[in-house]
């Protein structure tokens, strides 16, 4: 991975925060609603071409109310972006032509995880901006069980260890979401705020949350807490034929 410099401090987002106009790109408001922007922590080996140019999604959308984006399960994960101007970028995670495909699979050392044979080097969040600044970021899975598209924050690049990444900021950038991306035939299912992707003072004090959840309480897995139930069912959604099991807050701990 090629490490990239932060573009905000704890000190430098205070002030983004507090003085308008210093160091953001986009209106007051829009760092209220959805956090300062910030260079991504870092770009992965394969993202850039030979003269460093992050190469950006071919399958972006860039959504709006007069014109939403689409989702497909079959085509599921997506990553969600926010923009300096408040616009939602949505990408697939689809195979990247400078990536590598492992045919054995492979161990991913930075999450303790094995990864399947064939897996892919995949294009991530910065692909939807060539590399430049959002707002807080994650994903939205399609989940077989609950036949629903749900909503996290999950961004290696966008909301990990950045200070300026509250549940409230996931909420606003969810209802957003929901108001500008067309799911089809799929209902929206709940909103998660995922801990391990969120500023260290939130993540201790959710842990104490009543609210708390994991995906394997057993385990303790994946701890986040949910912001939002499932909204009204899309009108032709589809309807889970047997009593649907909990939806999973992501799909793997890839943090791309």
């Amino acid at each position: 991975m090629l490490n990239l410099r932060r573009s905000f401090t704890l000190g430098a987002l205070s002030a983004c925060l507090a003085f308008p106009g210093f160091g953001q790109a986009g209106p007051e408001k829009l760092d209220a609603l959805y956090g300062c922007l910030s260079m991504p922590a870092y770009i992965k080996h394969y993202e850039a071409d030979k003269n460093g140019k992050v190469l950006i999604n071919p399958y972006l959308q860039v959504a709006t109310k007069d014109y939403p984006a689409i989702l497909d399960a079959k085509n599921a994960p997506y990553n969600w972006v926010i923009d300096a101007e408040g616009r939602v970028g949505i990408i697939q995670e689809a195979a990247h032509p400078l990536g590598r495909t492992y045919p054995k699979g492979f161990f991913r050392p930075e999450d303790q995880s094995k990864r399947k044979p064939g897996t892919t080097e995949n294009y991530g969040h910065v692909s939807a901006l060539a590399g430049g600044p959002s707002r807080i970021s994650g994903e939205i899975n399609y989940d077989k069980a609950t036949k629903t598209f749900t909503i996290n924050n999950k961004s290696g690049r966008y909301s990990k260890h950045n200070p300026d990444r509250t549940p409230e900021q996931m909420a606003n950038a969810a209802k957003l979401i929901q108001e500008v991306v067309d799911p089809g035939k799929t209902a929206w299912g709940p909103t998660y705020y995922l801990l391990e992707y969120a500023p260290e003072p939130i993540r201790e004090e959710l842990l104490k949350s009543p609210k708390l959840a994991y995906d394997d309480a057993a385990k303790k897995s994946r701890p986040h807490i949910i912001l939002a139930a499932a909204p009204a069912t899309a009108p032709d959604a589809e309807k889970p034929k047997t009593k649907a099991k909990k939806a999973k807050a992501a799909h793997n701990d890839d943090p791309s």
